[in-house]
């Protein structure tokens, strides 16, 4: 399948080292410098989890006058780059400092969050029509990073639905509304929260999700709980999956797999509970391994393996 990813584009930088003291300076602790790595995240780390299920993927998107490596690192993993350069803007960078391969103890982040100008804007459309054109999957990435403005977000779902394309979106609390016409958007517990004004118990997540659809009808959402599973709602069905229990070790990215995978699956097999099983079963992988990651090989084999239903709960139509 051919997928675009339009959306707030990142660099996620890890800094491994090890700590045996405390500084005499302050009461911090001392890392010293092992290694550090660079992998494309936000809307690219979307785009790298199509990939993994073996999508043709271009991603599209605003970076900085320096943009740190990310274009090459997206050619590097086979990703087509389409950006756009704001010199007036930084490249979105997120900084992890982790102790001895797993201990997170700092995260800095180098980041603009202002709406990207409607000329901008118009750019990026020139950039992505093509690739939207030929695409099977539109996926609209928000990090509330700038690059996804409303005006933006109506102009690619025209483009997405011209081409006959899957268009999903994760949007946020402040932008939930503008992502009405996508084909499935997808929130976490928090930010469902958000929308409604009020926390939620899990006990009511697939009438929540129902309360989100009706507002954003004909659009589908899927509320993920992290490790109490995920709600959906659709216009004609509804219904509720379970987490499959698996050690966690890093919950980082694991909505980007959400995203991609049930984009991928609703895609092809349309909106149903054995698409979002998929997702589930490839958000568990993801958090198992430390830092934003991917499914791998074997990942993908097991998930084909599944038998479906494993995570079912409930439906209603």
């Amino acid at each position: 399948m051919k997928a675009v990813v339009i959306g707030d584009l990142m660099i996620d930088e890890y800094v491994f080292g090890s700590v045996s003291r405390i500084s005499p300076e302050a009461p911090v602790m001392v890392v010293r410098h092992d290694r550090t790595t660079q992998l494309p995240g936000g809307a690219a780390n979307v785009a790298r989890n199509l990939q993994a299920f073996g999508a043709q993927v271009s991603v599209a998107g605003v970076v900085g006058a320096e943009d740190h490596g990310l274009e090459a690192s997206l050619a590097e993993y086979g990703l087509e780059p389409l950006l756009v350069t704001d010199p007036d803007r930084v490249t979105t960078r997120k900084t992890r400092v982790l102790a001895d391969d797993r201990h997170q103890l700092l995260r800095i982040d180098h980041e603009d969050e202002r709406p990207i100008p409607s000329s901008l804007a118009g750019v990026l459309v020139e950039r992505v029509s093509k690739a939207i054109a030929e695409a099977d999957v539109v996926l609209l990435s928000d990090y509330r990073k700038g690059a996804l403005t409303a005006e933006l977000i109506r102009e690619l779902q025209i483009l997405a639905d011209q081409a006959g394309a899957f268009c999903a979106a994760n949007a946020k609390p402040s932008t939930f509304e503008w992502y009405r016409g996508c084909d499935l958007t997808t929130l976490n517990r928090s930010e469902a929260s958000a929308v409604l004004g009020e926390k939620f118990d899990v006990s009511e997540a697939v009438q929540v999700a129902r309360q989100l659809q009706a507002r954003v009808n004909p659009t589908a959402v899927a509320v993920t709980l992290g490790a109490k599973g995920m709600a959906l709602a659709g216009s004609e069905q509804s219904f509720r999956l379970h987490a499959p229990r698996v050690e966690v070790s890093d919950p980082a990215g694991a909505g980007d797999t959400v995203l991609a995978t049930a984009a991928l699956a609703c895609a092809t097999e349309g909106f149903g509970p054995r698409a979002f099983e998929v997702a589930a079963l490839a958000a568990a992988c993801v958090v198992q391994h430390v830092g934003v990651a991917t499914p791998t090989e074997e990942d993908l084999r097991l998930i084909g393996e599944s038998e479906p239903g494993i995570l079912f709960d409930h439906a209603s139509s």
